[in-house]
């Protein structure tokens, strides 16, 4: 793969990371484990909660103490203990990740350490300068002290940074930063920072013989995980899989995996693929590859056993309801699609239904390509499902918006570095004139949310399903100089042509809930019959087509939205 260093910078992405809340102690409120919560004698499902979740840590299972306390935390926010213990998984969750990166081990850890102090240097001045908020360093060094106090808990970073170091000289450091951690004054200079950094590395080698280039890796990381739950920095491996997914190809076996106790269980299977002519189906298991178990590890480590060069072979041993079978893949470039369905639903109306599943570089060119086709069907009224693809490119999404619209604000981006603040325009004239349906869901997101806010608000589409994630910042790919990484960066938020922050997502126009299965005698049949936001989004385009108007209740004045039917299908 053609290395990215050069590629362009500015990308809307909407990715599902886990949230970081920089103002608390992490190190200080959450990396002791006491006995019990300020639970009261009528809270015993908080205390049991919190017990669950300290024996999850007890164990040392980071992955399922995260998803215990995000769900505790959802559920008692006014507990301020499960957002403690939240914080110190995720980190290490996000350490054990960084240690199974091979991208991470080799090339970053392998810095010298002059080249380590300019890598952090850069990451710094990027956050200062380009960053959408104002920042103080001091919470940036805080951060970076609570991960490497972390770090030193963990025996997969013992062993590669400090095999030699004691359990009392670990302490000893431990204890150390701990009282050091606020050292660094509120308004202290960047190049503060770099001494306050440079001289917690010399301590971490004269207490611990711990070496230079693990401390400053975890200042870096922790700088960018101290922002937001968006920004990241990224390893060379990290890097070249976003590019990958920005460009819609990267060389693989085509399959979308997810954590599994045996292994990874294959969520989804891209067409035209390795995995897809092969006929691996969602739903199964990789146990093993090339006569290794996966059982086990982590997610990120046995999904790097499937890695390799292109032309290369690999063994899976697939497993699904007792039985097991093998299958031998060979990697290859794989075109990962944006369109994925495109058909006409209602011969007899002109009603055609297009899935699109992400914003990438060839989106607009398949767009084009799948509506020509639809176009030439018969096409009256497009319903564009949007449910379940969580944004891409910023540009993408306006460019697509501008061939619906005739004119009209598509949005408005605001930051704090030169260039990020826009205003989008649709430019006189639309390419596409038919009448529009699109759905949303939860998981629509970011540039998805770009896309519907200026279709419903510029009052050229009606919007049916849930409200949307509601992601409303724009992130920027940086590569770094110093060295083959990337920081990536919410450098702007945005807003919908009524001035409206994406943040609270896109309402739709008919809200969509299924109250109970459906009949026989639905208006779809097969693959769609229990689909209950397309058959009310099928339902309401055949009204629009008859020229009718379904019944409304009274519209949101307060954001200028059109009015709301709420539609409960059986």
């Amino acid at each position: 793969m053609i290395h990215p260093r050069f590629r362009p910078l500015c990308y809307a992405l909407a990715l599902a990371l886990l949230g970081y809340f920089p103002t608390l102690n992490a190190a200080d409120q959450a990396t002791s484990a006491p006995t019990h919560v300020n639970a009261s004698p009528t809270d015993p499902e908080v205390e049991k909660a919190y017990r669950t979740g300290l024996q999850l840590e007890i164990s040392r299972d980071w992955a399922r103490a995260v998803e215990h306390y995000q769900s505790a935390f959802a559920r008692w926010p006014q507990k301020p203990e499960f957002r403690q213990r939240l914080i110190l998984c995720e980190m290490h969750v996000k350490l054990l990740k960084r240690y199974q990166d091979q991208s991470f081990r080799k090339i970053l850890l392998k810095l010298e350490p002059t080249e380590c102090v300019r890598l952090y240097s850069e990451i710094i001045d990027l956050i200062a300068s380009r960053f959408v908020d104002a920042i103080e360093l001091q919470s940036l060094t805080r951060r970076g002290v609570d991960n490497l106090e972390v770090a030193l808990r963990e025996p997969e970073f013992q062993k590669s940074n400090a095999a030699t170091a004691t359990s009392s000289q670990i302490q000893q450091l431990r204890q150390w930063l701990r009282s050091n951690r606020s050292a660094l004054p509120a308004e202290a200079s960047r190049e503060q920072a770099r001494q306050f950094v440079a001289g917690v590395a010399e301590k971490a080698w004269s207490a611990a013989g711990l070496n230079a280039q693990s401390v400053y890796m975890e200042f870096i990381f922790g700088a960018s995980d101290a922002l937001d739950e968006f920004s990241s920095c990224l390893t060379p491996d990290k890097l070249e899989d976003l590019y990958a997914v920005i460009d819609g190809n990267f060389v693989g076996l085509g399959v979308e995996l997810k954590d599994d106790p045996n292994g990874l269980l294959l969520t989804g299977v891209i067409r035209g693929g390795p995995a897809w002519e092969a006929g691996l189906k969602s739903g199964e298991v990789i146990v093993a590859v090339d006569g290794n178990s996966l059982k086990g590890l982590g997610l990120d480590q046995a999904a790097a056993r499937l890695q390799g060069m292109e032309g290369t072979s690999v063994e899976l041993v697939l497993a699904q309801n007792g039985s097991s079978r093998v299958v031998r893949l060979m990697r290859r470039p794989v075109e990962v699609e944006s369109v994925v369905d495109a058909k006409i639903l209602d011969p007899a109306a002109g009603i055609a239904y297009l899935k699109l599943n992400s914003f990438q570089k060839t989106t607009q060119r398949e767009l084009n390509n799948a509506i020509s086709r639809l176009s030439a069907q018969g096409m009256q009224l497009l319903i564009m499902d949007l449910r379940g693809n969580p944004g891409g490119l910023l540009n993408c999404s306006v460019e697509i918006a501008d061939q619906f619209l005739e004119n009209g604000l598509i949005v408005t981006t605001r930051g704090r570095s030169e260039g990020q603040s826009q205003k989008y325009i649709a430019a006189p004239g639309d390419d596409w004139k038919f009448p529009m349906v699109v759905l949303v869901d939860r998981e629509s997101a970011s540039a998805s949310e770009i896309l519907a806010g200026a279709l419903q608000e510029n009052g050229r589409a009606d919007i049916v399903g849930e409200r949307s994630f509601g992601k409303g910042s724009v992130q920027s790919i940086f590569p770094i100089k110093s060295a083959p990484a990337g920081l990536k960066l919410t450098t702007a938020r945005f807003y919908s042509p009524n001035d409206r922050p994406y943040t609270e997502g896109v309402t739709p126009n008919i809200v969509t809930r299924q109250v109970a299965r459906p009949t026989g005698n639905s208006k779809i049949t097969g693959e769609y019959l229990e689909d209950y936001t397309l058959r009310a989004a099928l339902d309401h385009a055949r009204q629009r087509m008859a020229g009718n108007k379904p019944t409304r209740t009274a519209g949101n004045a307060s954001t200028n939205l059109p009015a709301t039917v709420s539609a409960e299908l059986r």
